[in-house]
């Protein structure tokens, strides 16, 4: 049976590892523009790993949010994140977003994806005017030395009862956001 690629082996990498892992790639990018990250605004969270469809494992795989500031003047944010860009994009990156518009808030933003460690990354102008913020997402990582675990794929959806009326049919709620809404 097809499982749609749910069991498909995880990156191993401890929590350390995938800290030092996201800290290089921000220092890395800082320092394609001559910057050092204020290391008294990292914000970093470690969170179990959910699927796509809700599934959930108990062997310990976890994903990390990173996000970091530096100091750089507004003015040169639109050039920084270009530089950056160029690096990104070097180590096979894929960009999916990227704006330089005074109009819009933030005015200077940049978002990738890919690597060979598949990490989400975002550079942005950040208020105050003169701060850089970094941010990457990592992948779905298993510990060393634990066994994943295989998740079961959801079962199929049942098809709906359809009335032997189908006027009724069409008054009938449908979708889960319907459901327990006697009026639909």
């Amino acid at each position: 049976m097809n499982d749609g690629g749910k069991n498909d082996p995880l990156p191993v990498r401890s929590k350390e590892q995938a800290e030092h892992l996201v800290r290089n790639l921000v220092d890395s990018l800082a320092g394609e523009y001559g910057l050092h990250v204020d290391g008294e605004t990292v914000n970093k969270e470690f969170r179990a790993c959910f699927g796509s469809e809700g599934e959930h494992a108990d062997d310990g795989r976890f994903d990390l949010t990173y996000a970091v500031r530096a100091t750089l003047p507004e003015t040169e944010h639109g050039k920084a994140i270009r530089v950056m860009r160029k690096r990104l994009e070097a180590q096979g990156y894929k960009i999916r977003g990227y704006r330089e518009d005074k109009s819009k808030d933030p005015w200077a933003l940049m978002d990738a994806k890919g690597g060979k460690d598949n990490l989400f990354v975002s550079v942005e102008s950040y208020t105050p005017p003169n701060q850089l913020v970094f941010s990457v997402n990592t992948p779905c990582f298993l510990p060393p030395g634990v066994k994943q675990q295989q998740v079961s794929a959801p079962a199929p959806d049942a098809n709906p009862v359809m009335s032997k009326d189908p006027r009724l049919a069409l008054m009938a709620p449908v979708g889960p956001e319907h459901r327990g809404n006697p009026f639909g």
